[in-house]
This record gives structure tokens, C-alpha cells and sequence, in this order.
């Protein structure tokens, strides 16, 4: 008998794309149970509205719901330069934001491509505690640096939220505090560190498959058991400046299933981004595009001396 899996994203208009990427690799991979689809935003952009509803049609073993943020009003958004945003705290607000009669959900980033069934990390037992989550890779120092005292230190990308203790606890309201509070002092990783400080250690621990962490060309690579693939870090998939890898073929393989197959390689803006843009051009043999790269930084270091 199909089970009905409860999934949740926090995403603004930058991610609506993604993740529509993301919800294609998990209907694929799916197929025998029902997915719940729950997406809490701000904006999102009408064409990747039309088709996220389009996906509807498609699939069988999809329902969407969606919840947009009207106000912030009381919520406290630390976000550290970078490539991460305000919308990486989304995924505090599903407690309070979806019917009440929904006991738990699987929140995942849209950064994320599915190789296998999540049915039994939605059958994870959470041995009582309010949610479930992969250990972070970079664990021991970030345990130092927000002062944990357990040791223990998760990625937040993928969690098995029970939103009945999450109620009880007020735990919503507890991350905003600590964010108000500590936030701006040791704050690295947003969201991450928040939900850390607060939980201290008091979380169930998943396998690392399903939170295989990924970074463009360093040794963080998939292996076949992996279910969940999180491609962290600024440099992703759809990037120029990311280089050839396996998984990056695997995210590729998902976008050319979905209904975001016309999916263009995005540029980077910044003097880092282009130098790498350049490099992965010209070990492509695309000599004159990976020279014109180059040309674009020597005009923005020279400015007017240029000629």
C-alpha cells in the first residue's frame, strides 16, 4: 500500500528552478508512494510557478502545497556574506505554517538530487527526539566555535522534523531568540547554527546517505549507496565554473528529465567566479570564449587605463 511522504522546501525566488529539479529526482525515484510537497516561500517567479503546478498533472505521486510568507514580523534573519540568503530559514516555519493534523516532514534544501527511496527515512525512528539529521563534515570545529557542549553538530540540508515536539517545544520561537541574542557573534552557517546552538547535540542521527555531502572537485564525493546527494558550497551544478564530475552529470540527468530541461549554465560575478569560469572553458577547448574571460577581468582591473 503507497505511503504518503511529507517533504518540505524553504525557498525564495532564486531557488524555483532548482527546486522543481529537486521534486523531479524524487518522483522518479518514488514511484510506489505518495509525495506531499510542501513549499513555504516568499516569491516565486510565474513561470516557475506554472510549471511547478504543471508537475502536478504529470506525476501521479505528486501533490503540491504552498505557503507563502506575507510578513516577518518577530523573526530574526542573521545571514553571512556569501551565496546563502534569508530564505535558508524558511525551513523554521513549517510547524506553524502547515496544518496542524501534519505530525512530521522531510525538509530538504533544493540543492538536492534523489537517487533512491526515502521511504525508509521517512520510517526513521527519532528515538523521541524533535528531529533527525546528518553529522556535518566540518563537526569538531563548529561545535567550538557556536560553544556546543555535546560535540555533536549536524548539516541542516536534509531533516526529519517531528512538528508535533517542534510545536510543543516552541521551538520557533527559541531559534529566533538565539539568533537575536548570539547570532551576529558566532554565526557562520545561518540557519545550521542556530538550529546547533538550540538543540545541542538532542537530535537523532541518520545515515550519511541520505545527506551525502558534495563539493565541486575536492574528495566529498558520492558513492552508490548514497540516496541523497546535497551539492553544498557556492560553486553548484548549474554553474558555468563547475567542473565535469560524476555527480555533476547525475544533477544534469535530472534536469534533463524535468520540466526545466532548457536549464542554461549560469555565470558567476565575481573576480574568483570568472577566473574559474575561464579555466573550465579553456580545459574544455573553448580556447577563445575562456580568453575572453580573461579579457573582461584585465578591463576591470586597468578600468580606464585599458585599451
Amino acid at each position: 500500500m503507497a505511503e504518503q511522504i511529507h517533504i518540505g522546501f524553504g525557498i525564495d525566488k532564486n531557488f524555483g528552478a532548482f527546486a522543481g529539479i529537486t521534486i523531479t529526482s524524487l518522483v522518479h525515484n518514488n514511484i510506489a508512494n505518495e509525495l506531499i510537497i510542501h513549499i513555504v516561500y516568499d516569491d516565486l517567479l510565474p513561470e516557475d510557478m506554472e510549471r511547478l503546478l504543471k508537475m502536478e498533472q504529470l506525476y501521479r505521486n505528486l501533490t503540491l502545497h504552498f505557503y507563502q510568507i506575507k510578513s516577518t514580523e518577530g523573526m530574526i534573519f542573521v545571514v553571512p556574506p556569501g551565496h546563502i540568503t534569508q530564505a535558508m530559514y524558511y525551513r523554521y516555519l513549517f510547524a506553524d505554517m502547515l496544518p496542524q493534523e501534519i505530525k512530521k516532514i522531510i525538509y530538504m534544501d533544493a540543492d538536492i538530487i534523489c537517487k533512491g527511496a526515502i521511504l525508509p527515512l521517512w520510517q526513521s525512528d527519532l528515538q523521541g527526539k524533535v528531529l533527525g539529521a546528518v553529522r556535518d563534515y566540518g563537526e569538531a570545529k563548529s561545535c567550538v566555535r557556536i560553544g556546543l557542549k555535546s560535540g555533536r553538530y549536524f548539516n541542516s540540508g536534509v531533516l526529519v522534523m517531528d512538528l508535533v515536539k517542534w510545536r510543543q517545544q516552541k521551538l520557533t520561537q527559541k531559534l529566533f531568540q538565539w539568533l537575536e541574542q548570539v547570532g551576529s557573534t558566532k554565526i557562520l552557517w545561518g540557519d545550521q547554527d542556530a538550529l546547533n546552538g538550540v538543540v545541542d547535540g538532542e537530535f537523532a542521527e541518520l545515515p550519511k546517505k541520505y545527506n551525502c555531502i558534495i563539493i565541486n572537485n575536492t574528495v566529498l564525493k558520492t558513492t552508490p549507496e548514497d540516496i541523497l546527494v546535497h551539492y553544498i558550497d557556492y560553486i553548484k551544478p548549474w554553474h558555468i565554473y563547475c567542473l565535469d564530475s560524476e555527480e555533476k552529470k547525475l544533477y544534469w540527468h535530472y534536469v534533463k528529465k524535468s520540466l526545466w530541461d532548457d536549464l542554461a549554465l549560469m555565470d558567476g560575478h565575481t573576480v574568483d567566479t570568472t577566473v574559474m569560469t575561464a579555466r573550465v572553458l579553456h580545459k574544455e577547448g573553448k580556447y577563445e570564449r575562456s580568453a575572453s574571460y580573461y579579457e573582461a577581468l584585465l578591463k576591470y582591473f586597468l578600468q580606464d587605463k585599458y585599451t
